[in-house]
């Protein structure tokens, strides 16, 4: 079992704070201000629902430090560029839970950025008129979820997947 001490503060910082620049990424290429507002909204209740049910293990530890960093509300973003930062993100975490965790619990924690993406991206419908129509997710929320996928070196999920947590 991998756990906090097999990695450097600033690879456990990276771990910690890819979450959130996930979300980040793919609330960015929401249609309007509005909607990525909603969907980090859903985001940071995703986390604390996610703390709550207490997952064991180190996606545990990623999940309590990430809800503990958040408990004061989502940090202002490094960049300006909020997509490419997520995708950077993405592929530092990807790349220290090749190096550093068990196989099992890092495919785990890739899972459940995963799975922040993809309930980060169902949060409002896109597209249609007035709420009408519309679709769930995105093109550009698919292709977003699909590098973010990439980056980590996982498989992007279907849309409506619960696998993560």
């Amino acid at each position: 079992m991998t756990d906090r001490q097999a990695f450097t503060q600033e690879q456990w910082l990276a771990l910690v704070e890819a979450a959130p620049a996930i979300a980040r990424a793919v609330a960015s290429t929401a249609g309007s201000a509005g909607q990525s507002e909603s969907e980090l909204g859903a985001f940071i209740q995703l986390v604390e629902q996610a703390a709550a049910d207490a997952p064991i293990g180190l996606l545990g530890a990623v999940v309590g430090d990430t809800y503990g960093r958040l408990a004061g509300g989502l940090p202002a973003p490094d960049r300006s560029d909020l997509y490419m930062a997520g995708i950077e993100a993405a592929r530092r975490a990807g790349a220290i839970l090749d190096v550093q965790a068990d196989p099992s619990e890092a495919a785990r924690v890739r899972a459940w950025y995963l799975s922040v993406a993809q309930k980060v991206a169902e949060v409002s419908r896109e597209g249609g008129v007035l709420g009408i129509g519309g679709e769930k997710v995105s093109n550009f929320e698919r292709e977003a979820i699909k590098a973010i996928a990439d980056a980590l070196g996982a498989n992007a999920p279907e849309e409506g997947d619960e696998s993560g947590v």
